[in-house]
């Protein structure tokens, strides 16, 4: 995600490159105003970031064990030196000047900053195996680095930014390829921090990264209990964030999650406990807290077997029943698992079944996770002992209806990757296993849950069309991709900055109309979702009418009559027209602008064609502050928007 975000801006960037831009010169103005500071503070600031780049080589290529992170931060000098030059050159620097400013401060202004992006390259590569005040001590050079290269007129503020995304995305890159340690902490480091939780264990072993970021370590305590040490450090809260966002976009209803590491640990713990309390079986919470380093654990008492080492002859129908039953109970107490797989559920020693991990755990589940829940128990015990057994097993747990209500959730959305790779490597689909259960239960198969959002074929459609749009746009209207790269050369990048800020806002106020065609309580968010949606099939049906059938079918959802929804609709649109209409009147009334209507490129002979004339401006807003007066005043009309207003904030 760091290496798309970068790429991203530095393409933007380059629109303007190689500058000076009019936010350039102010930006180099302004730290050039800075009191205090003289030349020679800046100098050392700059060669600074060449210093402490050699200071992370040097360490790693004498430091015993860190031969490995010597040879990536050569790696990451290669690409940031390689890619900062064929960017430069994109941007009209040609490479002799690109390599004079990696090593001279006093050279001409250039883009992109190469010292900045090498040296940056360098130090976020580095970082992920260093302790937290080398780190700090890297990103406040970066930071004085750029301001002195600034100062001192080596590089342009966009050259600058460029140089410094640019590393960052070398150095993310490099992490891509030859990994990371990330929030992977060594043994003693967990030794550590159980000794700050008050928790004596011994036998320590096995700190393994799992793939969301947690480190899952495997201790004993004084009396002998095995105990399960889980880590959330660095990437926990990435690697949350992503599966969460990745759910959110694949998954229709599904919501982006974005704890810390902290809230991560309370989450489980106390899910844990209700479930305890509520007498499901879990494995017991030790403790749970957060150490200086920042470091989350969660210490569990972990006399469990998981259910991936058992084979198809070691489960028996007893173990079966008993996964069926926690569950039944777990969704009882109004809370879903949120994913079963091999590695949550387990058997304890003495034969009755445990869930070993309830980090997905939602409560007050809805219908959708309890029936997701079941669906995926119906699966695994179906990769392990086969449809027969399973199917059975599931109808003696939660009968017939019960199994024709996870039929639509048969399906490879509601399953991770590894259980769709599983399946993939049976005779047997998820078609037949819907078909099978049918036929066992005498059930009709129901049409399927309508979980996927976006499907490869959705994809290839949106390419296609696309580039079908381009083509007709290229041919019809002559437009291409140089048109566009000219007019953003040419645009004013002030005004641009404000139009991007601007625009996704521009919805807020059209969903307080929308809301104000209603008598229907309805919330704000889904509304402006609903604008935003208008705006999209606006664009792919360029009328009022996929408009109006939108909020149509948007109203009827949250239960107003076909009639009413189709009143709203048309109320919506038609007072949006009229609104438009009133204003346009109203700004060529009052003289804000001047609209020159003739097919001549050329504005007219005193300039004035599109010029703003704030006087009027002025005036006009004095006029509508003198009809708000008015208005209040009159008994009947502030009667009118004191209810209008009461209807408001009730929505």
């Amino acid at each position: 995600m760091l290496l798309a975000l970068a790429i991203l801006w530095i393409v933007a960037l380059s629109f303007p490159a190689p500058g000076p831009t009019a936010l350039d010169t102010a930006t180099a103005e302004l730290v050039a105003d800075l009191p205090g500071f003289a030349g020679w503070f800046w100098e050392i600031s700059y060669d600074l970031l060449i210093v402490w780049s050699l200071v992370l080589l040097l360490v790693a290529l004498f430091a015993p064990g860190r031969k490995r992170l010597f040879l990536d931060e050569l790696l990451a000098v290669g690409l940031g030196l390689g890619s900062a030059i064929v960017v430069a050159a994109i941007g009209g620097t040609d490479t002799a000047t690109s390599l004079q400013g990696l090593l001279n401060s006093s050279s001409p202004a250039i883009y992109v900053g190469t010292r900045i992006a090498v040296a940056t390259a360098v130090i976020v590569t580095a970082s992920p195996h260093l302790a937290r005040p080398m780190r700090h001590v890297g990103r406040w050079l970066i930071t004085l680095g750029i301001i002195s290269g600034i100062a001192l007129g080596a590089t342009l503020p966009i050259g600058a930014a460029a140089g410094y995304l640019l590393g960052f995305a070398v150095a993310a890159l490099t992490h891509l390829l030859v990994g990371s340690p990330g929030g992977n902490l060594t043994l003693d480091q967990v030794s550590e921090a159980l000794g700050e939780l008050g928790v004596e264990a011994t036998d320590l072993r096995a700190a393994v990264l799992q793939p969301r970021g947690v480190a899952l370590a495997f201790a004993s305590s004084p009396d002998g209990h095995p105990l399960m040490v889980k880590v959330f450090g660095r990437d926990a809260y990435d690697g949350q964030v992503v599966a969460g966002a990745w759910s959110a976009i694949w998954h229709r209803g599904a919501k982006p999650v974005g704890r810390g590491r902290l809230q991560q640990v309370e989450h489980e713990a106390l899910v844990s406990l209700l479930a305890e309390r509520g007498g499901v079986p879990v494995l017991p919470v030790v403790a749970a807290g957060q150490v200086a380093e920042g470091d989350a654990l969660l210490v569990l008492e972990a006399d469990a077997r998981p259910y991936g080492s058992f084979g198809a002859d070691d489960i028996d129908d007893h173990m079966l029943e008993g996964w069926w039953r926690i569950l039944g109970a777990l969704h009882e107490l109004g809370v879903s698992h949120g994913r079963v797989d091999a590695d949550r559920l387990g058997m304890r020693s003495d034969g009755s079944p445990v869930f070993i991990d309830l980090s997905a755990a939602r409560v007050a589940a809805t219908e959708f996770e309890l029936l997701t829940d079941r669906a995926q128990l119906l699966v695994l015990t179906t990769l392990s002992v086969g449809e027969d057994r399973a199917v059975a097993a599931a109808s003696d747990a939660i009968g017939a209806d019960g199994l024709a209500d996870v039929l639509p959730f048969l399906q490879p959305a509601v399953f991770d990757l590894d259980t769709r790779k599983a399946i993939r490597a049976e005779e047997w689909d998820l078609e037949d296993l819907r078909t099978l259960t049918a036929e066992r239960t005498h059930i009709a198969i129901p049409p399927l849950e309508p979980i996927r959002r976006i499907t490869w074929g959705s994809l290839a459609k949106l390419a296609v069309a696309g580039l079908l749009a381009y083509a007709l746009i290229s041919v019809f209207a002559d437009v291409g991709i140089d048109t566009i790269i000219e007019e953003f050369k040419n645009a004013d990048w002030a005004w641009l900055a404000v139009a991007l800020v601007v625009t996704p806002f521009a919805q807020v106020p059209q969903a307080f109309s929308t809301m104000g065609a209603t008598m229907q309580s309805v919330r704000f968010w889904p509304v402006l979702m609903l604008q935003y949606g208008v705006q999209f099939i606006s664009l792919a049906v360029p009328s009022s009418a996929a408009r109006v059938a939108l909020e149509i079918r948007f109203f009827q959802r949250v239960g107003v009559p076909g009639a009413g929804a189709i009143s709203i609709g048309l109320i919506d649109s038609f007072s949006t027209f009229v609104i438009q209409m009133l204003l346009i009147t109203v700004i060529l009334i009052s003289g804000m602008v001047s609209l020159n209507l003739s097919s001549s490129d050329q504005g007219s002979s005193d300039g004035s064609s599109g010029s703003f004339n704030w006087q009027a401006l002025l005036i006009a807003t004095a006029l509508v502050v003198v009809a708000l007066v008015v208005a209040l005043l009159v008994p009947k009309t502030r009667k009118m928007l004191r209810g209008f207003w009461k209807v408001l904030r009730e929505k």
